[in-house]
């Protein structure tokens, strides 16, 4: 597809998955991409709930480079996103009659919502969990776990702990308030100490089976691996839903929540919510309504205002199942507070797909994310060197996972907020001598858990193709055309490919941050292949502001009566102005482990505090 192509139109979900490979029906798409949802207007590049949407102009990418005309700003295409709003959703009075009865009502069925709901239920409550897809697990079955902080049975069988071993939760927190700069609630951070070991046993109970090496719990300091660790999670979201089921718990899908009810005395007692999309209900919660369904990864308005860092750095979201933000604008709409403002997290080689009319959240593993994350030439629009932070396991086997979110920061951050990689035509013969780990290892036929992949990408070349036939792998004859359809100014790529050459012909590197010799590959045969990159975002960290207890807290600083929040929803996990986008050090567990436990939190402290229980 030429560039005069994806400028006239907009690419439709099936032009860039190659005959709408994902769009499945929500049972053959759980592990990775989710149920198809409405997300979107319909006719709009942002419409998952159908394939195919009208022509959406797009600027010529070439045009784009840059973004504002001060440099500073990455434009984005609203219609790209699932959704661009920022306004708040103003509650709604009591109904004179109400549709449903229940204790608590839990807003979200992913990771936090399954937890907060079995919880609350294993507790004594009676409790309805809403959910708009079709289906449990969310976004939790698109992200990986890991479990670091310690108080977990399992770490105490390796003798493990952070930061050191016997753990301690007040050393835990000390050294994270240090990390954020002592920007966060310190009572926040020592409750999720103490108590995120007991969450990961309490799953246990519930029948998880947290197994080393088969599922996403990191517990070894020495020789570990998450390797596809993402493909394993809907394991973890189908035990806690069926162990929901057993306590209770009345799951009501495809009825996303539109709006809370407020009474006259200012308190959360309800939640309205589309049943079927199609009819509005009135759920009656006496007790607690808890917030759990996801941030705003995939709102470009509450983006642009809440977590200006990531609007302007971030390339994509590989955030599929939601993360629209109604829960935060819910929570704006009766007077809560924010809290974690410019948080956010990424991993690496975010893939610029909507710069080219294609969508903003594309899932994590499609072959392309995997080959931009492999330490190529990568520049910023000046033509300088990045660096690269290597993911294979060394010593202490902690550097492969920093590395996905160090390189993010490094990505999202230079002149432009643009990167990136430049690599020639035997670029296929270099890949098994990078031997990165983690998310940078590319999806092949014999792949554990295979069978959880669309067929389409279990061979990585599809999604690779897909990004050349989309035109968001730039594929030319000649440098000097690859560098002016990127959107450098002449001499500014060739340059930096020249300089480039010459490291490798002599086999040493003269960069700051020198490449290992057997990395160094001339970029000499054509064609030619150039992609931007940047962080690619995979969780807000700013969100309502919560106390210890996981209740919402307003503007006057006082607690909004009935209301509870989980991550993501709630922000306080990190520190202003947090976008270092690491797993470790931007939720202290992993976001999946954040929401599991945020979700068990919200429900001990909801029973606990409105029902006496």
């Amino acid at each position: 597809m030429s560039k005069a192509d994806v400028s006239a139109r907009g690419l439709s979900r099936r032009d860039f998955l190659a005959g709408g490979a994902l769009a499945a029906t929500a049972a053959a798409a759980t592990a990775l991409l989710g149920p198809d949802a409405a997300l979107a207007a319909e006719g709009r590049i942002g419409d998952w709930a159908a394939d195919g949407s009208a022509a959406i102009p797009t600027p010529a990418s070439d045009a784009t480079n840059a973004s504002a005309s001060d440099g500073t700003y990455r434009d984005h295409n609203p219609a790209c996103f699932p959704a661009n709003d920022a306004s708040p959703i103003p509650p709604r009075a009591v109904p004179d009659v109400w549709d449903y009865e229940c204790d608590i009502c839990v807003v979200g069925a992913g990771g936090g919502g399954l937890n907060a709901a079995a919880r609350s239920a294993e507790l004594g409550a009676k409790v309805i969990c809403v959910e708009a897809l079709g289906l449990h697990g969310g976004n939790a079955q698109e992200a990986g776990m890991c479990g670091i902080l310690g108080g977990y049975s399992g770490q105490d069988e390796k003798k493990f702990a952070f930061p050191s071993y016997p753990f301690d939760a007040q050393a835990l927190t000390d050294w994270a308030m240090d990390e954020y700069h002592y920007a966060a609630d310190p009572k926040l951070i020592y409750r999720l100490a103490s108590e995120g070991g007991k969450s990961l046993d309490w799953m246990a109970d519930c029948g998880v089976q947290w197994r080393l090496g088969e599922v996403p719990v990191y517990v070894a300091p020495k020789n570990s691996t998450l390797d596809h660790h993402v493909l394993k999670m809907k394991d973890a979201t189908d035990a806690m839903f069926a162990y929901g089921q057993r306590q209770g718990v009345d799951y009501k899908f495809q009825s996303p929540a539109v709006a809370l009810v407020r009474d006259d005395g200012g308190r959360i007692v309800g939640v309205v919510v589309n049943e079927g999309f199609s009819h509005e209900r009135y759920i009656h919660a006496k007790d607690a309504v808890i917030l759990t369904a996801g941030g705003f990864c995939n709102n470009k308005a509450l983006l642009d205002k809440y977590i200006p860092t990531a609007a302007m750095g971030c390339a994509s979201s590989y955030l599929t199942a939601g993360e629209t933000g109604e829960c935060f604008r819910m929570g704006l709409g009766v007077g809560a507070d924010v809290s974690g403002f410019n948080s956010s997290a990424s991993f690496d080689g975010g893939v610029d797909w909507q710069a080219e009319g294609g969508q903003w959240a594309r899932f994590l593993y499609d072959g392309m994310t995997q080959l931009s994350r492999q330490p190529w030439l990568t520049i910023d629009r000046c033509g300088n060197r990045l660096r690269y932070m290597d993911s294979r396991v060394g010593e202490d086997g902690a550097n492969a996972i920093y590395a996905l979110g160090d390189l993010a920061t490094i990505q999202m951050t230079p002149p432009g907020h643009r990167s990136y990689i430049i690599f020639d035509s035997h670029y296929e013969d270099h890949l098994a001598g990078f031997a990165q780990e983690h998310c940078r290892k590319l999806i092949t036929p014999d792949l554990e858990q295979i069978d959880k992949v669309p067929e389409h990408y279990r061979d990585w070349h599809h999604g690779v193709q897909d990004a050349i036939d989309a035109d968001v792998l730039k594929r030319r004859d000649t440098l000097e055309e690859l560098e002016a359809d990127l959107g450098f100014a002449p001499g500014v790529l060739t340059g930096a490919v020249a300089a480039w050459n010459e490291a490798c012909a002599r086999g040493e590197d003269d960069f700051l941050y020198p490449m290992p010799p057997e990395w160094l590959h001339p970029v000499l045969d054509p064609p030619f292949y150039g992609c931007r990159i940047g962080g690619n975002l995979y969780g807000t960290k700013a969100g309502l502001l919560i106390n210890d207890q996981m209740q919402v807290v307003g503007t006057d600083g006082l607690v909004i009566p009935g209301l509870y929040a989980g991550w993501h929803t709630a922000g306080g996990a990190c520190g202003e102005n947090s976008y270092i986008g690491d797993p470790i050090l931007g939720s202290l567990m992993g976001d999946v482990g954040l929401a599991f436990c945020g979700g068990y939190l919200c429900g001990t402290s909801a029973v606990a505090n409105e029902r006496g229980e």
